[in-house]
């Protein structure tokens, strides 16, 4: 009874929330703003590997002095994507063997 209460909750405030106004596709094509964040790769997966590293040495804070122009912003991306990463990795880890069987 409680999951079809919930059920019809949250239909119903999706046909509330639905957008029911005109959207441009085009205009949200060709108004791409030049200067805004590119993400670097490089960046992105150095973020991703010193990750483990920041916790214990701190080192990887000095990587952050490169005067790159979208370097830091990926750094930053690849610091939260490698936190999340290790968090998931230890849930699956804790959770145990048992619970990663699929049958």
């Amino acid at each position: 009874m409680k999951k079809v209460v919930l059920f019809c909750l949250f239909g119903g405030a999706s046909v509330f929330a639905f957008a029911a106004f005109p959207i441009e596709a085009q205009a949200l094509i060709t108004d791409a703003d030049p200067e805004s964040f590119k993400l670097d790769t490089w960046g992105l997966i150095i973020g991703i590997l010193t990750m483990p590293f920041l916790f214990f040495y701190g080192l990887p804070c000095a990587l952050l002095f490169i005067n790159k122009k979208h370097f830091r912003k990926s750094l930053a991306l690849g610091w939260l994507a490698g936190l999340i990463l290790l968090i998931i990795i230890v849930l699956l880890v804790s959770s145990g063997p048992e619970q990663l069987l699929l049958y």
